[in-house]
């Protein structure tokens, strides 16, 4: 087998190296371009804690931001976002460096050549280069699947997506016979893969002899433990990297997949979480992020009300709806009105869609830059939501989900929010199926939670905002 080394450990280590060597080169381009040939090397060896000072807060601006996770490659719009974060969050810790030792520590010149200069080398190789470097057969990931089910099929669809980078390629479905057999041998062919019949104590030497990287185990159909569990939780403690089919899904896909999940597995969900220990955290950021956020859109919330009243003048600005907490305890929830007055007087409570013929024209405008929810930062003060969370439900409609979908209140063991992991990975849901879906992201947040997935989801969010792609219609 080979020594230890994670795929995924190894894209984030190589796409932080090269990000560094851009730094590395924007920061001699910019030395040479503002100071003489004979002058630029001891300006940069005499402000060398200004340049690592800078590299570092970049480095980590873009580790926070997620731009060095699993499939942060493909979306280049994320690319420019986490690029223009991790400028502002490297200037802002210089600065604040520099006030804090009295003395500048890379002049306003040499730092603007320096940080030009390192955007257009970073951004054109992970505009046009990175993606296919991490295709390559440089650094493909070579997988065999444990099981040949449906299950096993699923997930050699999600490791062999073309999203995802570094390439995988699964090399063998293995299928675990009795211990009679004498040795592993070809088993048929199943999707163009080969599948290989093995005995549980031939798992090490098979797996040796496949010079694979990564083993998926658990894709069997049958919930019976397999004979092989053991011999694979030994390779694991070898240096072996083992996933099992959920973990697959919540690296890959970013969600919880709801028919793998059991209380067992949600207990396990709620003793890994860090959501306790980074509540103080997020309400302290929440709320100096909507007194911002209102005070910024004071205006515009001005111009808002204006024309809801212009448009239709006997009714209300706002809407105040009663929506499902913390916890199960309801709250009243704000938004500038986008309905007709009497859109559910003939329905009741009903879920909206992106083309509702309920909306009005301003309405349809207002959700599709979500200029409607900037009233719910009131709620977000006062401690009934969060920036980022599962988005509330109504009572209503989530007393019938809890119905026919297992686990559905998980999700109020978290604070609500404005945006959430479930909003910017599946933005529309008006049936049970995206009910469950939603549900599944909801789970991935609740078990992942931390300030940088935040921040992550807030700079993802962003796009919705400046693109106007339409809102969930909730």
């Amino acid at each position: 087998m080979p020594p230890y080394r994670s795929h995924i450990h190894g894209q984030v280590a190589w796409l932080a190296a090269l990000d560094v060597a851009c730094l590395a080169a924007g920061c001699a381009i910019g030395s040479i371009t503002r100071f003489a040939p004979e002058e630029w090397g001891d300006y940069v060896v005499s402000h060398m804690d200004g340049w690592l000072i800078l590299i570092s807060g970049v480095v980590v601006a873009n580790y926070l931001a997620g731009g060095y996770r699993l499939q942060a490659t493909y979306s280049r719009f994320n690319l420019v976002v986490t690029w223009l974060f991790s400028l502002i969050f490297a200037t802002v810790i210089l600065s604040v460096t520099s006030y804090g030792w009295f003395r500048l520590l890379l002049g306003r010149g040499v730092l603007f050549l320096s940080l030009a200069s390192y955007s257009i080398v970073s951004l054109a190789l992970k505009l046009f280069v990175y993606r296919a470097l991490f295709r390559s057969e440089w650094f493909v990931c070579r997988c065999a699947i444990m099981g040949t089910g449906r299950r096993a099929r699923e997930v050699r669809a999600i490791l062999e997506s073309k999203w995802v980078m570094p390439a995988h390629r699964v090399v063998a479905f293995l299928s675990e016979i009795r211990p009679e057999a004498q040795r592993a041998e070809p088993g048929g062919i199943m999707d163009g893969v080969p599948v290989l019949l093995f005995r549980a104590e031939e798992t090490e030497e098979l797996l040796r002899g496949l010079g694979v990287d990564l083993v998926v185990a658990g894709c069997e159909d049958s919930p019976d433990a397999r004979a092989s569990d053991a011999n694979l939780r030994r390779l694991r403690f070898r240096g072996v990297e083992v996933l099992t089919a959920p973990a697959v899904v919540e690296i890959y896909c970013g969600r919880t997949p709801l028919d793998l999940v059991n209380e067992a597995y949600l207990t396990d969900i709620a003793l890994i979480s860090e959501g306790p220990g980074v509540a103080h955290w997020k309400r302290l950021a929440d709320i100096v992020f909507s007194l911002l956020a209102l005070a910024a859109f004071a205006p515009v919330s001005a111009v808002i009300a204006l024309a809801i009243k212009l448009a239709e003048p006997g009714a209300p600005v706002l809407y105040v709806q009663e929506r499902v907490g913390r916890f199960g305890q309801p709250f009243r929830i704000r938004k500038f009105r986008t309905m007709r007055q009497d859109a559910e007087a003939d329905t009741g409570p009903v879920w909206a869609g992106p083309d509702d013929p309920r909306v009005t024209p301003l309405g349809r405008f207002l959700r599709r830059f979500r200029l409607d929810e900037i009233p719910q930062f009131l709620n977000v003060l006062v401690g009934e939501m969060s920036i980022v969370g599962p988005r509330p439900e109504r009572p209503e409609i989530a007393c019938e989900l809890e119905k026919v979908i297992p686990y559905f209140r998980e999700r109020e063991n978290v604070m609500p929010g404005l945006t959430g992991w479930a909003q910017i990975r599946y933005p529309y849901g008006r049936t049970v199926e995206d009910a469950v879906r939603k549900l599944e992201y909801d789970l991935y947040y609740i078990k992942h939670m931390s300030l940088a997935l935040d921040l992550q989801i807030v700079l993802s969010t962003l796009r919705i905002i400046f693109l106007g792609v339409p809102a969930n219609g909730e």
